[in-house]
């Protein structure tokens, strides 16, 4: 009989070095052969360390902080990358032309983004070196482009996006990192028939898809795993103090799944809607996301040569 494979997958961790840490640690901790980071790997907020002659000055979090030893300013720093957002020591003078510029203010996203996953990847090298494992991280809808170059630099972590992977000698795993359409216009959509296309092209290229798995950023549409706050001119609607939950996954990832019949289906995007859900023989995963708070949020999963032997939804 084939041995099993253990695989421990986590999504959306949204900058958080905290939990990329804890994702990258899960090999030993779970005895996992098999690390898969889902995509969405990026932060979205810059907060800027500004000196005007004294101490450094930071809004984070809704209050003041002001620093001037390198062990405060240090643990402020870490406290910034813990909730996934990028710190950056400035003068008063650089922050207010990078304030008026938004050229500028791109760029200096992108590259605190680039160091961020550089030494993101020195930690992998670090910690995974010599165990085997192998370590799949994949950009998401709102990771921007230059995510893709950084990664490809790496010894240990791979990046499959748009490709199928060979994860151990039985199994086969599609990766899609973009999400159908959302309200934000982020960097990697595509509209639902794209998307359908993209993901029927790459599944034409596995060789036994009743044994595959399909790492698939956006959940398939209308099976829990995909319920998210309705939004109104990008407000949440309420009814009666309550907010109003609505289905955003994709049609196209489910029509994909319920055709093809995987053995796994890997999913995040919707970090509310953690959970399990079968869609014919195929099982799919939404580990759910709390990165702002420090927790990741995970699957750990047991394949046997033709189907999964074990799952659980884990919190480290």
């Amino acid at each position: 009989m084939a041995k099993p494979t253990r695989l421990f997958y986590a999504s959306d961790i949204h900058g958080s070095e905290q939990c990329f840490l804890k994702f990258i640690n899960a090999a030993k901790f779970y005895q996992a052969q098999v690390l898969v980071m889902g995509g969405d790997i990026t932060g979205k907020v810059v907060v800027p360390l500004v000196r005007r002659g004294g101490p450094y000055e930071a809004q984070f979090l809704g209050q003041i902080h002001r620093v001037q030893e390198q062990s405060e300013i240090e643990a402020l720093e870490k406290a910034i990358r813990f909730n996934g957002f990028y710190p950056v020591r400035m003068e008063s003078d650089e922050h207010q032309e990078v304030a008026a510029d938004e050229a500028k203010r791109q760029q200096l996203f992108e590259r605190l983004v680039v160091e961020s996953l550089v030494r993101w990847m020195h930690f992998a090298e670090e910690r995974l070196k010599g165990l085997g494992v192998r370590c799949y991280v994949n950009p998401g809808n709102d990771d921007e482009w230059v995510v893709d170059r950084v990664l490809a630099e790496s010894r240990f972590v791979e990046n499959r996006d748009g490709d199928v992977a060979e994860i151990d000698d039985h199994h086969e795993m599609v990766v899609v990192g973009y999400s159908n359409t959302t309200p934000f216009s982020s960097p990697r959509e595509l509209s639902e028939e794209a998307l359908q296309q993209h993901i029927a092209g790459l599944v034409e290229k596995v060789t036994h898809p009743h044994r595959a798995i399909f790492t698939l950023h956006a959940p398939p549409y209308g099976t829990g795993l995909d319920s998210a706050p309705l939004l109104r001119n990008r407000e949440v609607v309420t009814r009666g103090g309550h907010t109003v939950m609505t289905p955003v996954g994709s049609t196209a990832v489910r029509n994909m799944i319920e055709s093809a019949q995987p053995m796994l289906g890997l999913h995040g995007h919707v970090h509310e809607s953690r959970g399990a859900k079968r869609l014919g023989r195929t099982l799919c995963l939404n580990p759910g996301s709390e990165y702002s708070e420090g927790v990741l949020h995970g699957a750990l999963i047991t394949l046997g040569k033709d189907k999964v032997v074990g799952h659980q939804l884990v919190t480290a």
